[in-house]
């Protein structure tokens, strides 16, 4: 093989970044002179990695949201393979994504370039016939956890587990010690992660808002702080948080500022396994369209949506979806873990088990199943 391949990687959003990026390390560690190109944030491309697109062009989530930025996808995705034409790669990794990562895999699959697609689709949760689309499509599909490769082995799908990569690089720290860092007074605290998408933030913002409200008034001597990483959300928030008492917004890292806080209100997503790595209690929360919350609900094939909870296989953490997703129930569900000590535990428990479970060395696992998988020795 080669030894200078041109690989493509496919990042739809900041979670994937973090989860391609030490990838790419790996892969650069067996193929030292390899090319990487595609759609990557800042991690990506602090490893060397050549980003054709802004990422945030692919954060949409929601049919109806999805729908209303259709025009700009397929422009994107002609865009793209125009590029990989005129310079074709050897190999193709999407990185989630599947609804935008599965179309262009299939497309450079018909003109010969391996294809590998990184986080497994929830074949288990809804969907379960898009295993039609990607048989034919991805010669290699890496999953995080040991409960996806069942229903590929069934397909013949090639499949490996090579475990999450936030199990190398997070681990408890110390709170006291994170608030002198980060510049924050020791205090009692409430930490609100409202999602990275501007239409999350839209939807959540103004719920976690008044959830804090009810929260501030009860426990007058409880500190809030809403994570926002770009500079374009951080107006929203300021304006939806002014009304409301001794709440901040904080810039940090997601992990330090995570560890700073004594419970977490959190969107559900990748956000909620770093905060259970981290040893931090959560109520995990989402909302969305109340059409495209309709349709999923007649394909949804799964009571437990949170990574705890589907590690755990049992209500480890509350969650509070869609109707449930209202201040009064988020406040309520959010006391305990302040206030009553058993209940942490019970939390911080289950998440011991949860990190205990899943392997280290996530990246060279999976930059080892494609070197295996797609090119022999």
């Amino acid at each position: 093989m080669d030894n200078a391949p041109h690989i493509a990687i496919i990042a739809g959003e900041a979670s994937g970044d973090l989860l391609a990026a030490p990838l790419i390390s790996a892969l650069r560690r067996r193929f030292p002179n390899a090319r990487f190109s595609g759609i990557g944030g800042a991690a990506m491309q602090r490893e060397g990695f050549t980003s054709l697109a802004d990422m945030s062009r692919l954060s949409v989530m929601g049919l109806f949201e999805v729908l209303r930025h259709l025009p700009d996808l397929m422009r994107l995705k002609r865009d793209l393979l125009s590029h990989w034409r005129a310079d074709p790669p050897d190999i193709f990794i999407g990185v989630d994504a599947p609804d935008f990562n599965l179309r262009i895999a299939r497309e450079l699959h018909q003109q010969g370039v391996k294809t590998v697609h990184y986080v497994s689709p929830s074949l288990w949760a809804w969907k379960a016939k898009r295993i039609e689309k990607i048989k034919g499509t991805i010669d290699l599909m890496l999953c995080l956890f040991p409960f996806e490769t069942a229903i590929y082995e069934e397909h013949g799908v090639q499949a490996a587990c090579v475990g999450h990569p936030l199990r190398d690089r997070l681990q408890p720290k110390d709170k006291a010690d994170v608030e002198q860092r980060l510049g924050l007074s020791e205090a009692t605290r409430l930490g609100i992660f409202p999602g990275s998408r501007q239409g999350e933030i839209e939807r959540l913002m103004p719920i976690y808002a008044r959830t804090w409200g009810l929260l501030a008034t009860q426990y007058p001597d409880w500190q809030a702080v809403v994570s926002c990483h770009n500079a374009q959300h951080r107006g929203m928030i300021e304006a939806i948080i002014a009304e409301y008492p001794r709440i901040s917004i904080s810039e940090a890292a997601s992990d330090d500022l995570m560890s700073a806080c004594d419970v977490l209100l959190l969107t559900s997503g990748t956000i909620t396994l770093e905060a259970a790595l981290l040893a931090r209690p959560m109520v995990v929360a989402y909302r969305v369209n109340a059409l495209t919350a309709m349709i999923a609900k007649r394909l949804l094939k799964i009571e437990r949506f949170s990574l705890p909870n589907l590690l755990s296989q049992h209500d480890l953490v509350p969650e509070c979806i869609q109707h449930d997703c209202r201040a009064p129930m988020l406040a309520q569900a959010l006391s305990p873990l302040l206030t009553d000590d058993a209940a942490r535990d019970a939390q911080l428990s289950g998440f011991k088990a949860i990190s205990e479970a899943l392997p280290r060395n996530v990246s060279q696992h999976a930059a080892q199943a494609i070197a295996t998988h797609l090119w022999p020795q």
